[in-house]
């Protein structure tokens, strides 16, 4: 078949690598243009457009997909499939109605939970222990299409949000596979969702990252997986911002301290108390410093038991006024007597 890829981050590579080298012929792949990126503000490609120009595959970067003349450009290749995978922009219905066959996304749950921006890191904060990736057929309504492929994945209770999202990634690459040649052969299987199970995966703000201590600790911990690598989970100590990277949750008894506490200090752990249970803390990161261990922060800063986490960064001291200088004031001259 005659595929047309069109997608951006590291998440859609496998994917491309496994349609470049298996049976079907990728006409073309469409990514974003190149982005400012890092402190220099340089232009930086796509994992995408790096991985096609790799392989030699012609490449289009449109600021706008649903632009007319491009999609005019994209017609005239008549593709059998389209697949799209965390491209970044909404797909027109032309080009929904391009393919002659489908036009087919990879989406990391499992459908219909989890539609939406987020889907990795929602069911990380909720806790949840299996997910999967779907392959279905693109629709005007976001991931809302008929299901023709499953994979589930079993969540490994300390992995990241970038770790499964790795993980799933290259699960849906291999379903797409299993997916692309039923369609070949015409044996696909759609499988309508139902909408009462449906529920959104919100993408997280830069605001939404400050740890609450007063949640039990796997909930913490949950928060902590999450909401990795963006906007990343934070607390204050002794007035300054600390990202916490890596943890792990103690089922022990509520402690007697009050959540945010500093209950006690290992070799290479800090323990804070939560509203149930309490967390160690082994990686984090000052701000504007590198990441550390936990050992390296406790010899550096020499923190102490009931210490709090988690209080607003301290404000900045009140500027010291003089008191006003009083300029006592002349008296005025009486009145000119009128001539007589």
């Amino acid at each position: 078949m005659n595929l047309v890829f069109i997608g951006t981050s590291t998440f859609a590579v496998p994917a491309l690598e496994k349609c470049a080298s298996g049976p079907h012929k990728v006409l073309a792949v469409v990514t974003q243009p190149d982005r400012p990126a890092g402190r220099g503000l340089e232009l930086k490609p796509s994992p995408v457009k790096e991985a096609a120009a790799a392989r030699g595959i012609h490449l289009y970067q449109p600021e706008d997909i649903n632009e007319y003349e491009f999609m005019r450009e994209l017609r005239a290749l008549g593709p059998d499939v389209i697949v799209v995978v965390a491209y970044g922009q909404k797909l027109s219905n032309e080009i929904l109605e391009m393919p002659r066959w489908y036009c087919v996304n990879i989406h990391p749950s499992l459908l219909p939970k989890y539609r939406g921006a987020a889907p990795v890191a929602r069911a990380i904060l909720n806790g949840e222990r299996t997910t999967g990736v779907c392959i279905l057929k693109v629709t005007e309504k976001m991931d809302a299409g008929d299901i023709l492929g499953v994979a589930r994945y079993e969540v490994p209770p300390d992995a990241t949000t970038p770790e499964v999202e790795e993980a799933l990634s290259a699960m849906g690459a291999d379903l797409l596979v299993e997916v692309l040649a039923n369609i070949g052969n015409q044996a696909v299987i759609e499988l309508r969702q139902n909408e009462r199970d449906a529920s959104y995966a919100k993408k997280f703000e830069k605001g939404d990252g400050r740890i609450d201590w007063m949640k039990p600790s796997g909930k913490v911990h949950n928060f902590i997986r999450a909401l990795q690598p963006f906007p990343g989970a934070f607390t204050f100590f002794r007035g300054e911002r600390l990202a916490v990277w890596k943890a792990r949750a103690q089922r022990t008894p509520r402690s007697p301290l009050r959540p945010g506490s500093i209950s006690g200090l290992g070799k290479d752990y800090l323990r804070v108390a939560c509203g149930e249970g309490e967390i160690d803390i082994l990686e984090l990161q000052p701000e504007n410093k590198p990441r550390m261990s936990a050992a390296d922060f406790i010899n550096g800063r020499q923190p102490k038991p009931t210490e709090q986490f988690g209080g607003p960064a301290a404000p900045p001291p009140p500027a010291v006024q003089s008191p006003p200088t009083t300029i006592p004031k002349r008296p005025e001259p009486p009145p000119a007597e009128p001539p007589k």
